[in-house]
């Protein structure tokens, strides 16, 4: 058998497109090169290109094809590091289900329904997660903030509701800065999801699918540089720890193992995903799930995955391979 080809897409339309860039090159530098030919693709608003050296191709989007000189290049697979929208909401995998093109990460259902986090909240705590009190402000609601902090109290997280990497995200200590942190959160015309605090150890868990069953990767304390795990401490500040394993009793890390694996399978998650919790006295509570996870070296999944024992290049091989045994829509329909 020849090498697949595989493309590893990146970029998308929020402002995760320079941390989704830094995903991409890392699983094009670990990707096997004696099992994947792969090619890096910039998926911006207007213009689909592959990077080929200092060239840039336009891509055909009739068929997610283009041109290298007297070759047509087309993919037998593609890995999604597009962190936000198209990539994290199931936009592009609708496109590459249609095209019958697999890729690694969730489909359509499981990448909305996560991207939502408030739809999310829901849809888990009906399987018995614990989630935080919240209280949800769409676009042209009228904000009443006497009303958002009997529901969920001071100090609260006021976040937005479809949005990464801690963009945009205010914790609220009084509650004259709930109107201004609400405009902060929708500034890109999202619903604001505001969120009660929750008092405990903040952790996060990674899971992939091996022989067809959820595995949890491993579990990363987070001990954030600033007042919580804010865009600063995620990638400007290096004084941030992130522990693996983390410094959890057996049977609460166990848990938190357990919960990553059950949401996995609740949510109908393929590929990686990575899903962050508070374990508090009282319980451990979901924040969110992660189906485009950050995938620098630095990144936690890259970080578990160490720690578990693959290699980043086995890592990522067992990712891809993966996904040739998940069902797209041309299969389920052929």
């Amino acid at each position: 058998m020849g090498k697949k080809t595989i493309a590893i897409i990146f970029g998308g339309f929020s402002g995760e497109r320079a941390i989704s860039e830094k995903s991409a090159q890392i699983v094009a530098k670990y990707l096997n090169p004696e099992k994947f030919e792969s090619f890096l693709i910039d998926i911006d608003v207007k213009l689909w290109q592959a990077l080929v050296d200092v060239e840039r191709i336009d891509i055909n989007k009739d068929d997610f094809s283009f041109q290298l000189g007297d070759r047509k290049v087309v993919f037998d697979g593609v890995f999604n590091a597009i962190h936000g929208t198209p990539g994290e909401d199931g936009k592009i995998q609708g496109y590459f289900d249609l095209l019958g093109i697999p890729y690694n990460n969730c489909g359509v259902l499981a990448s909305s329904i996560t991207f939502d986090k408030s739809a999310c909240n829901r849809y888990l705590s009906a399987s018995g997660i614990n989630v935080a009190k919240s209280y949800i402000v769409r676009i042209g609601d009228e904000i009443i903030p006497q009303e958002i902090v009997d529901r969920v109290g001071l100090p609260c997280f006021i976040k937005p509701n479809d949005g990464g990497s801690s963009l945009g995200v205010t914790k609220v200590k009084k509650i004259e800065e709930v109107v201004l942190a609400i405009e902060k959160a929708q500034a890109d015309g999202v619903s604001a999801l505001v969120e009660s605090f929750l008092d405990g150890t903040e952790v996060s868990c990674g899971c992939i699918k091996v022989d067809g069953k959820p595995k949890a990767t491993a579990v990363t304390e987070i001990v954030p540089a600033n007042e919580f795990f804010d865009y600063e401490s995620k990638y400007l500040n290096n004084k941030t720890q992130e522990i693996t394993p983390a410094r959890l009793p057996a049977d609460t890390y166990n848990e938190v193992m357990r919960l990553t694996e059950n949401i996995y399978h609740y949510v109908g998650c393929s590929g990686m995903i990575r899903v962050d919790f508070m374990v508090c006295k009282d319980g451990v509570y979901l924040i969110e799930v992660n189906t485009t996870p950050g995938l620098s070296e630095a990144s936690i999944i890259p970080q578990q995955a160490i720690y578990a024992g693959y290699t980043l290049q086995s890592f990522f091989d067992l990712t891809v391979e993966s996904m040739f045994n998940e069902p797209t829509l041309l299969k389920r329909i052929s």
